[in-house]
């Protein structure tokens, strides 16, 4: 019980000291980074990134696209073989004959 007092106690000192000290360097370092982020030469380089990751983007994009063409062309191919002939008795699809379990 004593030990969790004593954590309480230095947590809350801490908080206190890093309050008062905290709050100025915070403000320091947000208007050295406000600064860096206005910078042209940082704009610049931001502006060239955004222009690289469209153009990646878009690139991966057309991969995708072709990827995705031809696995549906493929898995097309299968089911038409598959229900076509190759695979179901030599039956077009939708004639195939079902037979009923009875129901005895």
């Amino acid at each position: 019980m004593m030990g969790k007092v004593l954590l309480l106690a230095a947590a809350g000192a801490g908080y206190v000291l890093g309050a008062r000290a905290g709050r100025e360097r915070y403000d320091q370092i947000s208007s050295s980074v406000g600064r860096l982020w206005g910078n042209p030469k940082v704009q610049e380089k931001v502006v060239d990134l955004q222009d690289k990751a469209g153009d990646v983007a878009r690139q991966a994009g057309s991969v995708a696209q072709e990827k995705v063409g031809a696995a549906a062309g493929s898995v097309a191919g299968s089911v038409k073989d598959k229900f076509n002939g190759s695979g179901s008795g030599d039956q077009p699809l939708g004639e195939q004959h079902h037979t009923r379990m009875p129901t005895d």
